[in-house]
């Protein structure tokens, strides 16, 4: 398989042709250096077998250039032992290690900046918080200057390339787009002065480090310019000595392939592979692609057709830091998918350590990511095939443990976690629960589906440990009149297929995620719905990951979704329902059927007084308390290596 065949930048050898993107983390020190948790999480990578670790950008001039509050940096000389020890340890592994220099401009905020405006080449309104510094002409060389410098520290830990930033709307990028750039100096105006900033970065570093140090840049092909401008950037970089592009897209508007209502669950595998293909039709230096690139036999295919010369991988690497190995040996089963649920990236923008739905141990690598064989093996019964339950058996199977996983429904996975692979875009979420069965069965966990658990099954039982991750089921709000109604639902049942919606009309009491994600798919199946929610517009679904959140409202939108924030129900009438605004004005709105998404409560009361009878009881997931699949997860693996 040529995915795995040595590959080459420059005069640098690389095992193969699987890459991990970078991305940032923050796993760094609050002075930017290297953790740690950092060296783990890439040592993991590395030792799963990808060819070409990029580390995350790494800033070049703190604090006015970090994008996020942990990031790391290489501004001085005292941080080079840090990232020295990174480099040895992704080198005992076998694979090449390359860092990017980052400086974010506009895209960051003063909780990130330490207080110091961010800097950008035209003076724009500001994204969040201070309004943003015009760098001036001498800024600009001085930030040239900056990129060379954090480069050669770079070659002195030992890194075997660099990759310039020029993507995403972070500074570099922001030099080259008109949209952003109105300078009237040298490096604004035309093409050639707009790329002048990236240019000489890159002809600094061949200068200062010589020509066989390789240096790449990471380009959007859209991004406040056409494709066809995209092209013409490749070839002038090539001119200046750059040893391989990597191509990405976005971070500054229009572009042509993320409409509005597309969240990034939707995107299809490989998105994004037709803008490296593009341009590698016009350079000779390798070119990387890069966007939802999930599965071997793709990523295989991308390179025997000729359209990159490298597939970077980002959060499929999160997920299963493994993927490299398990593909060149055809264990593609044994992958652990990513969903693109982008849970990871909402971490980020909270100024959390990033994390991984899937993988548990993704950032947890120190503590985690062995899972150690029990010195005592023992009788678990684990009730509750969601996704906490799953992966608690999994892991305590792993560790050796005699483990029977019990499901009231017919099949695993059928509660939370299927409700919430229903609605449309989301079904992707159902590899969760395959890729956990897959290897339950490897594992030969005894499974029960079908079988509701009491008090008195587990005493019969007599399990050694008992871990309940029975979730949580419907809040049955107390509604005046709600017994007149024509039909009432829950959310849940309708998502989960055991309740049909009979008439048109539909009002779902509840705006959180739940709420309306069940009101786009009963949109989508020709229904007239409206949402009441209490919370005001901003607030709704806002348990809803970011950019999944935007694309929802977006289709909500489409499918002509009445959504009334802001407003309680005073009562129920047979034909609708009588509400109040925050302005104390009444409106009656027709219903048919009335569905109700005022959240859940745990499912635990069958276990009162199991405690006095078992040494150990674990509760995880939404029956310890509601919780997002990642939590579970969490819960689960946590468990899991307690026993």
């Amino acid at each position: 398989m040529k995915l795995f065949e040595p590959a080459r930048i420059g005069k640098l050898e690389i095992r193969n042709r699987t890459v991990m993107a970078p991305m940032a983390t923050n796993f760094g020190a609050p002075n930017g250096a290297v953790t740690a948790r950092q060296i783990a999480y890439y040592a993991e990578r590395a030792r799963g077998g990808t060819g070409l670790i990029i580390v995350e950008g790494t800033c070049v001039s703190p604090p006015e250039g970090k994008g996020w509050a942990c990031e790391l940096c290489l501004d001085k000389d005292s941080l080079i032992p840090g990232q020295t020890d990174l480099v040895e340890t992704v080198h005992s592994y076998g694979a090449k290690i390359f860092v990017q220099l980052h400086h974010a401009g506009r895209q960051t905020n003063p909780g990130n900046t330490e207080g110091a405006p961010p800097v950008m080449p035209s003076a724009q309104p500001p994204k969040a918080g201070l309004p943003p510094h015009e760098l001036t002409t001498a800024e600009v060389k001085a930030l040239v200057s900056k990129h060379v410098a954090a480069a050669e520290r770079a070659q002195r830990a030992g890194y075997d390339g660099v990759e310039v930033h020029g993507a995403h709307g972070y500074l570099t990028h922001q030099f080259l787009s008109p949209m952003s750039n109105q300078r009237r100096d040298e490096y604004g105006g035309s093409l050639e002065n707009r790329m002048r900033f990236s240019v000489e970065i890159i002809t600094g570093i061949k200068e200062r480090l010589g020509l066989d140090f390789p240096v790449g840049l990471r380009m959007s092909a859209e991004g406040g310019y056409a494709l066809d401008e995209a092209k013409l950037m490749a070839k002038r970089w090539e001119e200046a000595g750059l040893d391989y592009l990597h191509v990405s897209f976005g971070g500054i508007g229009p572009t042509t392939v993320a409409p509005r209502e597309e969240s990034p669950l939707g995107h299809k595998e490989g998105w994004i592979v037709h803008f490296a293909q593009a341009v590698k039709g016009l350079v000779k230096i390798p070119v990387m692609t890069v966007g939802e690139v999930r599965h071997g036999q793709f990523a295989a295919s991308v390179i025997e057709e000729g359209k990159a010369d490298f597939v970077a991988l980002g959060r499929a690497l999160l997920a299963d830091p493994a993927w490299a190995n398990k593909s060149r040996g055809g264990h593609y089963e044994d992958i652990r998918r990513c969903i693109s649920c982008g849970w990871c990236l909402s971490q980020l923008f909270v100024s959390k350590p990033v994390h991984c739905v899937v993988n548990p141990e993704c950032g947890r690598e120190v503590e985690m990511a062995r899972i150690v064989p029990a010195t005592k093996k023992k009788k678990v019964m684990i009730v509750g095939a969601g996704a906490a339950g799953m992966e608690a058996a999994r892991v305590a199977a792993l560790r050796g443990h005699k483990v029977t996983l019990y499901e009231k429904e017919k099949e695993v996975g059928a509660g939370a976690l299927g409700m919430a692979a229903t609605p449309p875009g989301k079904d992707k979420i159902k590899w969760v629960r395959d890729d956990l069965e897959t290897q339950l069965k490897k594992l030969r966990v005894k499974l029960n589906v079908g079988t509701e658990v009491d008090a008195a099954l587990v005493e019969k039982e007599a399990p050694e440990v008992l871990v309940v991750a029975t979730g949580a089921r419907p809040v049955q709000p107390s509604i005046t009149g709600l017994d007149k109604a024509r039909l009432v639902l829950t959310a849940h049942d309708v998502l989960a297929g055991k309740a049909q919606v009979r008439d048109k009309k539909v009002v779902i009491l509840g705006g959180w995620q739940t709420g309306c994600e069940t009101a786009e798919y009963l949109a989508g199946k020709g229904y007239s719905v409206t949402i009441v929610a209490r919370s005001s517009r901003a607030q709704m679904a806002g348990d809803a990951i970011g950019a999944n959140r935007a694309a929802l409202f977006g289709r909500l939108a489409l499918l002509n979704v009445d959504i009334l924030s802001e407003h309680d129900l005073r009562y129920v009438q047979p034909n609708g329902v009588l509400l109040v605004g925050k302005d104390s004005k009444e409106c009656f709105v027709e219903a048919d059927t009335i569905v109700l998404a005022r959240g859940v409560t745990p499912n635990r009361e069958w276990t009162n007084g199991l405690e006095e009878k078992i040494a150990e009881v674990y509760y995880i997931g939404d029956c310890n308390r509601p919780a997002s699949i990642a939590e579970a997860t969490l819960q689960g693996a946590q468990v899991g290596r307690r026993i």
